[in-house]
């Protein structure tokens, strides 16, 4: 994500220059394509998921053009908009269900030839017209893309900043590295699930059961000490929701650990805000857009804990802006709760 941020945010092309560059450069994908495409073999290049992802004739195009980026265009910010492209080509070009945030590759069994290629040429020529639509823009700030850890410090001086804008991952059990296999398995950066674990998910903050080993953890310890000394009310009714849970996972089939869920996730919140808050200058704002949960029918109102917290942290005040209602389609699931939850802003201000 770094990484796209930093292409998105590299805008200093000539516009001109660019669609030449652009033109040239398919025509000759193109050639390579129609070269290399009868004697390419994919087979062993990729983990297994990405065979059941696509039509055969569309994974050779992808990865002929992955070999071609690679191998043709030297690095620079143009590779990098190429990459970018495919990147997103991949879930556009796959037979597969690939709507976010799942991957189902049984969805089109039969595989259904979408043309990668074209879906490519588009996608780079569609980012071209976004590029050049903000060329009237003249931006005379400076822009730094770190690449860290909000929940620790990150080398920002105590109230350099006047706004925060984030939206954290919801209380609603995406594992979020899962959602990311069909890119990083492509691009050669992980090779199998247990790669994904060892080297960046067990990094990202809790946001779903899959990533507990429940052996690690007591459930009547877990929440932080530092939640009950900043807001004891907010983590009173945190823990009595944890203990809940802990009581009604044992009378699930599956035993899901949503009450560790709920500890760990506003643990690493609460660390996020804490740091925010630090590098936040008085008057500062902090936005959080998120929506609030309710494992086995317990609702956590999640934006509400949120704001208590900042209170505990420090901030002045807090306000709420509802944006929508969720979870209506799913009203006539029985095995669904029926706790009517909702999407909005959580705005600290310091």
């Amino acid at each position: 994500m770094h990484w796209v941020a930093q292409t998105k945010l590299y805008w200093e092309y000539d516009p001109k220059q660019l669609a030449w560059q652009i033109e040239e450069t398919l025509q000759k994908m193109q050639q390579f394509l129609n070269q290399q495409t009868e004697q390419t073999d994919t087979e062993g290049v990729f983990p297994e998921l990405i065979y059941k992802c696509y039509h055969p004739l569309d994974l050779k195009a992808l990865y002929l053009l992955r070999e071609f980026i690679l191998n043709n265009i030297p690095v620079s910010p143009f590779q990098d908009l190429l990459k970018l492209a495919l990147t997103d080509t991949l879930r556009s070009a796959a037979a597969a269900g690939t709507g976010w945030p799942y991957i189902a590759p049984r969805k089109n069994q039969e595989k259904t030839y979408k043309g990668a290629f074209v879906v490519f040429q588009n996608i780079i020529r569609q980012m071209y017209h976004d590029l050049l639509s903000m060329a009237q823009y003249q931006s005379t700030s400076e822009i730094q893309n770190v690449l860290s850890d909000s929940r620790a410090r990150q080398g920002l001086a105590d109230k350099q900043i006047k706004l925060a804008l984030t939206s954290p991952p919801y209380l609603n059990n995406y594992d979020y590295a899962d959602r990311t296999r069909l890119e990083t398995y492509f691009w050669g950066i992980t090779q199998s699930w247990q790669e994904i674990t060892r080297d960046f998910r067990d990094k990202l903050m809790v946001a779903a059961t899959t990533q507990i080993v429940r052996g690690r953890y007591n459930v009547e310890t877990t929440l932080s000490a530092d939640i009950q000394a900043a807001a004891p009310k907010v983590y009173n009714n945190l823990q009595s929701a944890v203990l809940r849970l802990a009581e009604l996972r044992l009378t699930k089939g599956g035993k899901k650990s949503y009450d560790l869920l709920v500890a760990l996730y506003f643990n690493d919140i609460f660390e996020v805000m804490r740091e925010t808050y630090r590098v936040l200058d008085k008057g500062a704002t902090f936005c959080l857009v998120l929506g609030d949960s309710a494992p086995y029918g317990v609702h956590i109102q999640t934006d509400q804990v949120i704001g208590q917290l900042g209170l505990g942290i420090g901030f002045s005040h807090f306000m709420y802006q509802e944006l929508r209602r969720r979870g209506e389609k799913w009203k006539g699931n029985p095995q669904r709760h029926k706790v009517g939850l909702r999407e909005g802003v959580v705005i600290l201000k310091k």
